[in-house]
C-alpha cells in the first residue's frame, strides 16, 4: 500500500488543514491504483445503486499523513507489499483485516513495511488511515535506543483502542473529520504532535524492541552532554524535539533526561527553552540599539514561542522585565 495522496487523486501536500473531500468513480480509481501501484488490488464485491463513488479526504499532511477513505461499495482490497507504516481504523461500517495470513481482531490494525495485508469492507464503510514513513519511524527508534537498530522494526498488528496511541487516533478522528486539527496553525506544533504520535506508538504498542527500550539506560558521558548542549545552541531556531537532541548526543531519550537532571539540574527541553530565551533577549536588545521595526511577536515566533503570553511570562522570570521593555530600549 503506497501513499494514495501522491497518485493524482486530488490531495497534495500542504499546510495542516482539512482539504475538501475528493470523489471518484470506484472503477476508475481501481484502474488508477493498480496501474501506479502493482502490488495494490481492489475488487468490488457489491456496488451501491445510489453511491456517489469513492471518497477521500486529506486531514493532515506533514511528515505523517492522515486521511479518511470510503469506496461507496463493498470491497476487498489490500497489498502484497507495504513500504510504510499504516494505522487503519474503521470510522463506520464493518470489516475484516488479515495481515500476513493472520486475522487482526483488534479495533485498529497496524501494517508495517514488507507485510501483506488483505481487507474486506462493508458497503457503508469509512476508514481513517495514518501513514508514517518507515524512515521516520526508524529515526524515532534509533533516538530511543541510542544506537541504530540491528533489524527491521516489527509491531504487533492489533492496536488496543484504549492504549495511548489508540486514544490519540480516536481523538484525531473525532476532531479532524469535523473541524480543524489542534496543531493546524503552527508548523512547530505540527512537528511536536507528530513526534508525540511516534513516541506513543513506540512506547505503547508492543514490538520487537520493546524489551530493549525497557532496559536500564546506557551510561551518560561528558561528551554526550557537550553534544547535546551544542546541538541546542546550533539549532535553537528550528522545531527540534527531545528525540532530536538525544540523536545528536548519541544516547537514548531516557539517558538524555537522566543526564540533564543529574548534571544541569534541569530537563533537555527546559535547557533548550533557556537557550531560545537568550537568543530572543539578544535580538530584542539589538532591535533597541538599531531602531528596527521588528516586533516582540516577530522575535518570539522566530525562536519557537508560539504562545505570546507564555513567552512574556518566561522572559520576565528570566530577565526581570517584560520583553517590550527591552525592545523599547528601557534598561
Amino acid at each position: 500500500m503506497k501513499d494514495l495522496n501522491s497518485r493524482g487523486l486530488g490531495c497534495t501536500s500542504g499546510p495542516s488543514i482539512n482539504h475538501p473531500a475528493v470523489t471518484a468513480d470506484v472503477d476508475q480509481l481501481r484502474e488508477l491504483l493498480e496501474q501506479h501501484t502493482p502490488s495494490y488490488y481492489l475488487r468490488i464485491i457489491k456496488s451501491h445503486p445510489h453511491s456517489h463513488g469513492a471518497r477521500y479526504q486529506l486531514l493532515h499532511r506533514g511528515k505523517i499523513a492522515l486521511y479518511t477513505a470510503s469506496y461507496g461499495a463493498e470491497i476487498r482490497t489490500g497489498s502484497s507489499e507495504s513500504f510504510n507504516f499504516y494505522a487503519i481504523m474503521p470510522l463506520r461500517g464493518a470489516g475484516e483485516v488479515t495481515l500476513n495470513g493472520g486475522d487482526v481482531t483488534a479495533p485498529i490494525s497496524l501494517l508495517g513495511p514488507q507485510q501483506k495485508i488483505d481487507m474486506r469492507w462493508s458497503l457503508d464503510h469509512e476508514v481513517m488511515l495514518t501513514q508514517i514513513p518507515s524512515t521516520l519511524m526508524e529515526e524515532a527508534l534509533e533516538a530511543s535506543l541510542g544506537d541504530p537498530p540491528k533489524e527491521r522494526l516489527r509491531f504487533e498488528p492489533g492496536v488496543d483502542a484504549t492504549s495511548t496511541f489508540g486514544h490519540a487516533l480516536r481523538m484525531l478522528s473525532s476532531v479532524g473529520t469535523g473541524g480543524t486539527l489542534p496543531f493546524a496553525a503552527s508548523k512547530l506544533a505540527e512537528h511536536h504532535f507528530e513526534q508525540f504520535l511516534l513516541q506513543t506508538l513506540l512506547s505503547s504498542q508492543p514490538h520487537n524492541y520493546s524489551h530493549e527500550l525497557g532496559e536500564p539506560p546506557a551510561p551518560w558521558t561528558p561528551a554526550a552532554l557537550r553534544r547535546a548542549t551544542r546541538y541546542c545552541e546550533d539549532h535553537a531556531g528550528e522545531p527540534i524535539c527531545l528525540a532530536d537532541i538525544a540523536t545528536a548526543a548519541r544516547v537514548s531519550v531516557r539517558t538524555l533526561q537522566l543526564g540533564f537532571r543529574e548534571h544541569l539540574r534541569t530537563t533537555p527541553m527546559a535547557y533548550l527553552r533557556s537557550v531560545r530565551l537568550a537568543h530572543a533577549h539578544a535580538d530584542l536588545a539589538r532591535i533597541a540599539e538599531t531602531g528596527s521595526q521588528t516586533t516582540v511577536t516577530d522575535v518570539a515566533l522566530r525562536w519557537g514561542f508560539t504562545h505570546l503570553g507564555r513567552f512574556a511570562a518566561l522572559y520576565r522570570q528570566a530577565y526581570g522585565r517584560p520583553p517590550s521593555s527591552t525592545r523599547n530600549g528601557h534598561r
